[in-house]
């Protein structure tokens, strides 16, 4: 129960970390993460500036839910580091973490506005009462999703858009500056897509910085302002056009991956992107 985990794993603090002036927002140091069966991530090294949008694409198993893990302080990195406004990613109250859809226990009896005010509980700290402040927050969040009239329906009874905007909105009540989003596009609809991409446009004039996984390469270029080409190193890191070569795609993608010519443009056929199991 993906839900009530959370809660209980939660490195939040009630009290935060006070955010260092002049760094980069998210900064990630020589990354690697080794298991038992072999290497998830080796050697990843990036940052991040305040309101960018960044796309992180590679095949299944490539590292892209795990790379989000570690960066949220869920996942300790086997070495190297990251850092969030300067501080490790413990104890940050300004990180939302995002889960695949298929994590998420759905049939647990919960309403919409109280899975939104999880957001909350790093501000409250745990066992406290929400107070008219943050309920006016949580109602504000739902408002800015366009779920306010949603706010009392059970979970599994939302569509895959709306859920997915369902957990903007946790985040938005969090007040989160850093947003990690594990394919939070598998599965919706080109209308809910539409109106997800509308509300991340809302998060980038607060200065919200958002790191999305997609299997999409097209939306990917077209709708982030960097990329991330990942299969358990970084094979790329940079814009569209300097990350989505022939050479580095199929790096990426080996066996998975077509390349066909359109004209003067080359087009990236994949096949990975509807395998049933979660992206480690």
């Amino acid at each position: 129960m993906e839900l009530i985990k959370e809660l209980r794993t939660s490195r939040f603090s009630s009290h935060g970390i006070e955010h260092q002036s002049g760094v980069p927002i998210l900064e990630v140091k020589d990354i690697s993460v080794k298991y038992d069966s072999g290497v998830v991530l080796e050697d990843i090294s990036f940052h991040l500036h305040a309101g960018e949008r960044v796309a992180v694409v590679g095949p299944n198993g490539a590292g892209k839910s795990t790379l989000f893990k570690v960066v949220a302080g869920v996942l300790h990195a086997t070495s190297g580091e990251v850092k969030v406004y300067g501080h490790g990613p413990t104890g940050h109250i300004c990180i939302a973490y995002i889960p695949q859809r298929s994590q998420v226990d759905w049939s647990f009896p919960v309403n919409v506005a109280d899975v939104v005010m999880m957001g909350r509980i790093g501000k409250l700290g745990f066992f406290q009462w929400p107070r008219r402040r943050d309920w006016e927050l949580v109602h504000q969040a739902l408002a800015d999703v366009g779920l306010e009239s949603l706010s009392k329906r059970q979970i599994d009874e939302l569509s895959g858009g709306q859920q997915q905007r369902m957990f903007i909105a946790r985040a938005l009540a969090q007040e989160a500056e850093l947003m990690l989003m594990d394919e939070p596009l598998t599965g919706v609809d080109a209308t809910s897509q539409e109106a997800i991409f509308t509300i991340l446009d809302t998060l980038r004039q607060r200065g919200v910085t958002v790191m999305i996984a997609t299997h999409d390469l097209e939306q990917a270029a077209g709708m982030f302002d960097r990329v991330m080409l990942l299969n358990r190193r970084m094979l790329g890191f940079g814009e569209p056009a300097q990350v989505f070569t022939p050479a580095l795609l199929r790096d990426a993608y080996s066996g998975h991956l077509r390349l066909v010519e359109a004209g003067n443009e080359v087009l990236a056929l994949t096949d990975t992107c509807c395998e049933d199991r979660e992206d480690r």
